[in-house]
C-alpha cells in the first residue's frame, strides 16, 4: 500500500485516526495499523489492507448465500452475459459512467468495485486520475488485484464495508456505486457515508437494478424484500439531482453533486 494512501484512511467504526510503525522509508507499508482513539487493529492481508477481518457477509438465507457466491464467482462473465440483453457491457457501464463528469487528475472512489470491471473504462475517459476501491468480499479483493497486475492499473484498495467507510472527511472527486446497493443493511448509512467523504462540488452516483430488474433477479434468489428507490434518501442539501432508468429498464441511476458548504 502506498504511504500517501495514509492521508486519506482513518478508523471505520470510530473514524479516529491510524498509526503504524514506522520501520523503514519505503513508499509501500506492509505493517499492521491502529486506531489511536478506539485501540482497534487493522492487518494488511494478501496485500490489501483489511478492514473487516473475520467479519462475515449477512445473507438473507441459505439459498441467497448460495446463490450469490455462486455468482460471485463467476462475476465478471455472468454480468458480461447479462449485460448483452440490455445494451452490450461497455454501453451499458457508460450509462452510468458518462454521469461522473469526471475530469483528469481526479481522485475517485467506487464502493463495492468487485473484480475491477470499471477500472479500464475509467482510464479511458480521464487521465492522471487516482482510483480507490472497496468491496466486502475477499474473493473479490483478490481477483480485482489480479486484474489490475493484468491490465497494468493502479489502484488503492481495500477491504470494507459501504456503510463504514474508512476514509477521511471530504477526499474524494467523484464517489460511486454500481449494483448491490439493493441488498444492503442501512442503505441511508451507505449512502451517507458516500457523502461524506466527497469533497465539496463532488459528484455522487449510484446505479442498481429498477424494480423490474430487482424482481427478475430475486425470482432466482428467493428474496421476497419490497423494492424501494432509494431518491427519498437523498439529503434535501444535495444539488442537481437527477434517476433516469438505464439498462432497458432492468436498472436505476442516481446521481447528485455535493453542495460547496
Amino acid at each position: 500500500m502506498r504511504r500517501d494512501s495514509l492521508d486519506f484512511l482513518c478508523c471505520p467504526g470510530c473514524k479516529g485516526i491510524l498509526t503504524y510503525p514506522v520501520l523503514s522509508a519505503k513508499s509501500e507499508i506492509s505493517s499492521d495499523f491502529s486506531c489511536k482513539d478506539c485501540n482497534i487493529k487493522y492487518s494488511i492481508n494478501d496485500g490489501y489492507l483489511d478492514f473487516l477481518g473475520d467479519k462475515e457477509i449477512l445473507y438473507r438465507s441459505k439459498w441467497d448465500k448460495t446463490i450469490r457466491s455462486l455468482y460471485a464467482k463467476f462475476y465478471s462473465t455472468l454480468t458480461n452475459f447479462i449485460l448483452l440483453f440490455i445494451g452490450g457491457p461497455k454501453n451499458a457501464r457508460n450509462e452510468v459512467l458518462n454521469l461522473l463528469e469526471l475530469s483528469d487528475d481526479a481522485v475517485i472512489l467506487e464502493t463495492g468495485m468487485g473484480p475491477g470491471d470499471n477500472f479500464p473504462f475509467l482510464t479511458a475517459k480521464v487521465k492522471n486520475f487516482r482510483i480507490f476501491g472497496i468491496d466486502n468480499q475477499k474473493q473479490m479483493m483478490i481477483r480485482c488485484m489480479d486484474n489490475l497486475r493484468k491490465w497494468k492499473i493502479n489502484a488503492e484498495l481495500f477491504r470494507a464495508d459501504a456503510e463504514e467507510l474508512p476514509f477521511r472527511d471530504e477526499m474524494f472527486d467523484v464517489v460511486f456505486h454500481i449494483g448491490a446497493f439493493n441488498v444492503f443493511t442501512n442503505k441511508d448509512k451507505a449512502l451517507n457515508e458516500m457523502i461524506r467523504v466527497a469533497k465539496p462540488g463532488a459528484r455522487v452516483v449510484i446505479a442498481d437494478e429498477s424494480e423490474k430488474g430487482y424482481n427478475f433477479f430475486n425470482a432466482f434468489t428467493g428474496n421476497k424484500d419490497k423494492f424501494v428507490l432509494p431518491m427519498d434518501l437523498i439529503p434535501k442539501p444535495m444539488l442537481n439531482i437527477t434517476m433516469r432508468y438505464i439498462w432497458k429498464g432492468y436498472g436505476f441511476v442516481i446521481a447528485f453533486t455535493k453542495p460547496l458548504s
